[in-house]
């Protein structure tokens, strides 16, 4: 068969298109719930009496559980069932578990609701990513997929703009009539909003075709005794990108309640600067990792050792809790964000370029299981160490006692893979397309 009755049956562009920017949409749906939900912490810990410790546990620890246990088992099921009927699934899940924790009365409830949403993760992003390739046909499946993390980085800057002064809005509401929501703290209204949002993109979601499954066959299936062969290079490689994504996870998501509680601030005060330092930062991370990975790999040089300089710069996020104000505050945030977003990109670059196809989607199945189970333990860590250190005062401090270890891990193992045999791509490798961004996604 040629390249051109290859391509005619694929679905026409029409319907390709509908799916790639209604799937991208629900991406940066999912991914503003999420961000918003970290946004409201604090008056979730003060509303329902909270813990810090009970705040980080609740809020990624229960939610990291069932993304991690379901990762796999939801891949399976995204090879073998049908993947529209996946994300629909998906999209009531997430709409069944917002307005769980929005309603939640206690701490037990807003557990649950997370452990709904992190199903709903779990389902969604492997049957997006299959859709994808049943949707577009090689020579325009890189760039349509590339929607995906573009998405995930505006769903990530509008959860703080719209969330931020959403709930300020809210807030100056109650605070003028105390009725005006039915005596619904703003915090819950806010989540039950997005909530009911989901709802809408249902009717949308129902008219997706499930498209007929295509390149059937060719992979073999990796098997975890054929990547014994690559330990020494991916070993390393994973243990720093889960050091990486724990500090991601699990200790950037106390930015907005140090920002609330060590410098007086307010979603509203600070929800414009944080909503484009996220777009910028995000948008220019993916493009940078792909400009570096690739003139790592035309010089010669390890693609690795530009991650493993990345992770280093980034350990200045562990600090932004202690800095003096809000602007260097913002700085701190700014830098260290670019430089993670390119610290965590290269690895899973890295991966396309040496493991073999058929082994791919088992090493990044074993990467988001580890990672979950890191990131799940990293913000409930925070806290403890807080109450160490003396308190909730104590959370900058905690936050760089946590994250720094951690980060300076993630250097040191990225420079190990960067020296490993398996380090570098074999020669003849494949040009590397920085336009081809399908696997940057790595995140819940």
């Amino acid at each position: 068969m040629n390249d051109h009755s290859v391509a005619a049956a694929y679905p026409s562009l029409r319907s390709a298109r509908y799916a790639q920017y209604l799937l991208a949409f629900v991406t940066l749906y999912t991914t503003m719930d999420v961000g918003v939900g970290k946004l409201l912490l604090e008056p979730m810990k003060v509303d329902l009496g909270m813990s810090d410790v009970e705040v980080g546990f609740a809020n990624v620890t229960a939610n990291y559980l069932t993304y991690g246990l379901l990762a796999i088992p939801a891949g399976l099921l995204a090879d073998r069932y049908s993947r529209v009927r996946l994300m629909l699934l998906s999209l009531l899940l997430w709409t069944v578990g917002l307005i769980a924790v929005g309603a939640a009365p206690s701490f037990e409830a807003v557990v649950a609701g997370k452990l709904v949403l992190g199903a709903a993760m779990a389902l969604s992003y492997p049957a997006i990513m299959s859709l994808f390739a049943d949707y577009f046909a090689p020579d325009r499946r890189a760039t349509a997929t590339a929607t995906i993390p573009i998405a995930q980085t505006v769903g990530a800057a509008m959860a703080v703009l719209i969330g931020g002064l959403g709930f300020s809005v809210l807030t100056e509401w109650v605070e003028r009539d105390p009725d005006i929501l039915w005596g619904i703290a703003p915090w819950r209204a806010l989540l039950i909003g997005f909530a009911i949002g989901g709802l809408l993109l249902i009717p949308f979601l129902a008219r997706l075709k499930e498209p007929q499954r295509m390149e059937a066959g060719e992979a073999q299936g990796g098997k975890l005794r054929e990547l014994w062969a690559y330990r020494r290079f991916l070993a390393p490689l994973i243990v720093g990108i889960m050091a990486l994504s724990g500090v991601a996870s699990g200790v950037t998501i106390w930015i907005a309640p140090a920002l609330m509680r060590l410098y007086g601030q307010e979603p509203g005060d600070f929800a414009t600067w944080m909503s484009a330092l996220a777009l910028v930062t995000g948008l220019g991370g993916a493009y940078l990792s792909g400009q570096l990975a690739q003139r790592a790999h035309g010089r010669g040089v390890n693609m690795m050792a530009p991650a493993a300089i990345a992770a280093a710069i980034g350990t200045i996020g562990s600090f932004v809790a202690m800095m003096p104000d809000v602007l260097w505050f913002g700085i701190a945030m700014g830098i260290a964000s670019l430089a993670n977003a390119v610290a965590i990109a290269i690895p899973v670059i890295a991966v396309n370029y040496r493991i073999p196809n058929e082994l791919r989607g088992l090493t990044m199945g074993l990467y988001i299981v580890l990672l979950a189970i890191v990131g799940g333990v990293m913000a409930p860590l925070v806290a403890v160490a807080s109450d160490y250190l003396g308190g909730e005062m104590m959370l900058g401090r905690a936050m760089a006692l946590v994250g720094v270890p951690f980060s300076l891990l993630a250097t040191l193992c990225f420079w190990k893979a960067a020296r490993a045999p398996g380090g570098a791509a074999p020669d003849p490798a494949p040009a590397f397309d920085h336009n081809d961004m399908t696997n940057l996604t790595g995140k819940a």
